[in-house]
């Protein structure tokens, strides 16, 4: 019989043995038996030997040292089975294009706070190798959760002793988020209103409801309560890279997935003005409810690609500023907030974790509304 809270048992031919971990080399944990006539002197062995095992420098320690790039391709598939594709896609690009050229040939016991900290600095001076310019405080942050979540696996799975990882870093950098002014929403919304075709139609759902634009495209007629006067949003479409083993881009593929986050599954209520414009359209089109909203010539689902160009067309035809077609989703909280509506339900309406995202991302306070709240001290 065993003893409890120990892996030692009596065996058949009637000698106890005492089991225990001698080393764990990658993935792989090694065992070892020490046996005995007795339960004492199985116990007194196995004291002895892992004594022995802890100063003896033998071949097991030196096959313990391994690489970053190695503890990395381990890490990256064990959390391939708990996130999205695209953020999968996202954590291979940044140590492909950024961490494997400083940290790959680095052996993971030999890491320090120093180095990890040089890295950084030197993250902190690359360009993107997209837009030529340096590296956003945001995508440096991703990389360093890419590396701190690398070594900590590291840590669990005893190729190294834990280390409290202490690192400063880079401070966020003011954004220079675009907004509508009210005339520039007034002339888009009755340019669009009057054409009302699949991007007009894409447009002003987005400026009386915020929809991510992938959350649009992923719209069916099925998903707009017209009783009840809800769109319920329960899908997002993104385009992601498809990866061969190598991890070598081999195509990109449109996916619909769920929602960016738990609170993005949401019902939003459809304003009288945007009811009337859902009607037109859809008695216009004659579309059957579980079709997509937004179509291409084919009569499938649009790439948001598709959305951003006619948009970008758009804008550029009516004479307004330029921005992005996200840049609606900013408009409408702060439209929404200029007009009264309290942070917490235009959080919920967004479909944010949390208001302190609301507030110091979407909601811009336009120079027009700031004169006004300045002019509340005259009052006094």
């Amino acid at each position: 019989m065993s003893r409890r809270g120990e892996n030692i048992h009596k065996r058949k031919d009637g000698r106890w043995e005492a089991r225990y971990i001698k080393a764990r080399i990658h993935d792989k944990t090694i065992y070892k038996s020490i046996y005995a006539r007795s339960y004492r002197e199985v116990k007194a062995k196995l004291k002895e030997q892992i004594k022995h095992d802890i100063h003896l420098p033998d071949k097991i320690k030196q096959d313990k040292k391994i690489k970053f790039d190695e503890v990395f391709n381990q890490w990256i598939k064990y959390k391939q089975n708990f996130i999205k594709e695209s953020t999968y896609n996202k954590y291979l690009n940044l140590y492909e294009n950024y961490i494997s050229s400083i940290l790959r040939e680095a052996y993971i016991d030999e890491l320090s706070n120093n180095i990890i900290q040089e890295t950084i600095v030197t993250l902190m001076n690359l360009k993107n190798k997209q837009t030529k310019q340096k590296l956003s405080s945001s995508t440096i942050k991703s990389i360093i959760y890419v590396i701190k979540s690398t070594i900590l696996f590291a840590q669990k799975k005893d190729y190294i002793k834990e280390f409290y990882l202490q690192i400063d870093m880079p401070t966020n950098e003011a954004k220079n988020i675009k907004v509508l002014s009210r005339n520039e929403q007034c002339i888009l919304e009755t340019y669009t209103k009057n054409k009302l075709d699949m991007i007009s139609l894409a447009i002003l759902i987005c400026l009386y409801t915020g929809l991510r634009i992938g959350e649009l495209c992923a719209l069916k007629w099925e998903n707009i309560d017209f009783v009840n006067k809800y769109i319920i949003v329960n899908k997002t479409v993104q385009r992601v890279q498809r990866k061969d083993k190598s991890h070598q881009i081999t195509k990109t593929a449109l996916v619909i997935t769920s929602p960016k986050t738990k609170n993005a599954q949401r019902k939003i209520p459809i304003s009288s003005v945007l009811y009337s414009i859902l009607k037109t359209y859809y008695e216009k089109e004659k579309i059957t409810n579980n079709h997509y909203i937004f179509v291409n010539k084919n009569e499938d689902m649009v790439d948001p690609r598709t959305i951003q160009y006619q948009f970008k067309k758009t804008i550029k035809l009516i004479n307004i500023q330029t921005i992005n077609f996200h840049a609606l989703r900013h408009t409408f909280a702060t439209r929404c907030i200029e007009l009264g509506m309290d942070v917490k339900t235009l959080s919920e309406i967004l479909g944010h974790s949390n208001v302190s995202t609301t507030m110091s991302i979407y909601v811009h306070s336009t120079e027009t509304h700031k004169v006004k709240q300045m002019e509340l001290l005259s009052q006094l």
